[in-house]
């Protein structure tokens, strides 16, 4: 459990105590580097479960500012094919420079003629297909610059916050699993899991926010306002060639205007689950912010998940009381592949091999920059960790 009285400072916002070393992260691509650490053995179970061993072409992908989704859906469009024909481990951030693997059943000849701007592919070979989750970390190397600290301050505050890092944080779901710009994603999958795909739909393509271009704002609202067959056709005039999935939406409903279902399928199957994943993920969140870093794991909720008579079930209970959901809404009937399955999560983050080396920045003239090397175990979040070092 999380020490009130020792933390009550940073209980609100950060678990460490030590005061922040500030800065900014990402000012360039490539001060975000991460590279997947594949998975080296699998349960047994899990093994037989899976069919066309070794039959599988798997192979690296080095891209530089791609989201994943972007970077197979260009290889698709290269190869004529659909981007589903690639499977994944993980996903991984735009504004980066990332490796990650991917498995098809395309031939690596085939693979070795794509030619797309900043993306490279690499190291073919016979295996199996991956899912996600299919791997045991990722490895980042991550710049944070325009440090106005001085040097031996900035050391000082790095070796104390480094000491507490080792203790352990709140692995939290970071803000990736909710959306940055447009933070949308648990409240888009919570409707679904309630069965209201239209209103699931009207947030998606219509809800406006802040940091959002102003032809991308003006689109949502006119689409929210004119939410029919002459509203659908004329925001394919309007809306941005960037949203792409919105367009792909919108073009579906032009032609179908009250099937929903069918238009939330024009989304990867990939990238369509994470919307009721977001939910799971809120979740998990509130619970860990109430417990703390404890030993040992936390459920993430799904339709499968059973209680029982214990504190933790009872405030798991309490919170989806909260949230006006019950674990069998995972078990979603109208999209069934969106249906979510529980699980468990570690509720303590400690990043391994954590290194750090201060030098001047070369892009903020009288500032410092760290180079942070680390790695993270599947599915936590480097930013979990940045937000404590920087606190700001």
């Amino acid at each position: 459990m999380v020490n009130k009285k020792s933390n009550k400072k940073y209980n609100k916002k950060f678990y460490t105590k030590t005061e922040g070393i500030g800065g900014r992260i990402k000012q360039r691509i490539e001060d975000f580097k991460v590279e997947e650490i594949p998975k080296k053995t699998f349960p047994l179970h899990d093994l037989m479960k899976r069919k066309d061993d070794k039959k599988y072409t798997v192979f690296w992908m080095e891209k530089f500012n791609w989201d994943t989704q972007g970077a197979l859906m260009a290889l698709a469009y290269q190869l004529r094919v659909y981007a589903n024909v690639f499977s994944i481990a993980g996903t991984k951030d735009k504004r980066a420079i990332t490796k990650q693997q991917v498995s098809t059943d395309l031939s690596a000849s085939r693979l070795k003629s794509v030619r797309v701007k900043d993306i490279k592919l690499y190291n073919f070979s016979q295996g199996r297909k991956l899912e996600l989750g299919d791997l045991d970390g990722n490895s980042f190397e991550i710049v944070v610059r325009n440090i106005e600290l001085q040097k031996d301050e900035t050391e000082k505050r790095l070796s104390e916050i480094q000491k507490e890092l080792e203790k352990g944080i709140p692995n939290y779901f970071g803000p990736q699993r909710f959306g940055i710009t447009r933070p949308i994603t648990d409240v888009v999958g919570k409707e679904i899991i309630k069965g209201d795909l239209e209103n699931a739909m009207r947030i998606y393509l219509c809800k406006v926010f802040p940091d959002e271009a102003e032809e991308s704002k003006e689109a949502r609202k006119f689409l929210d306002k004119h939410w029919n067959k002459y509203g659908y056709n004329k925001a394919l005039e309007i809306y941005p060639t960037r949203l792409k999935y919105e367009r792909l939406i919108i073009s579906h409903l032009a032609e179908n205007p009250k099937d929903f279902e069918g238009a939330f399928g024009r989304i990867p199957r990939r990238l369509r689950k994470i919307f009721p994943n977001a939910v799971q993920s809120r979740i998990f969140n509130r619970v860990l912010k109430k417990v703390g870093p404890v030993e040992g794991e936390i459920p993430i909720i799904g339709f499968d998940t059973v209680f029982g008579r214990n504190n933790l079930s009872g405030l798991i209970k309490k919170i989806l009381k909260d949230e006006e959901i019950k674990a069998s809404d995972f078990n979603i009937k109208i999209l069934r592949d969106m249906k979510c399955s529980g699980g468990f999560r570690k509720a303590k983050l400690i990043p391994k091999n954590f290194k750090w080396k201060i030098e001047e920045d070369d892009y903020n003239e009288g500032k410092l920059k760290i180079i942070f090397n680390f790695i993270l175990p599947s599915g936590s979040y480097a930013t979990i960790v940045l937000k404590e070092i920087m606190k700001n």
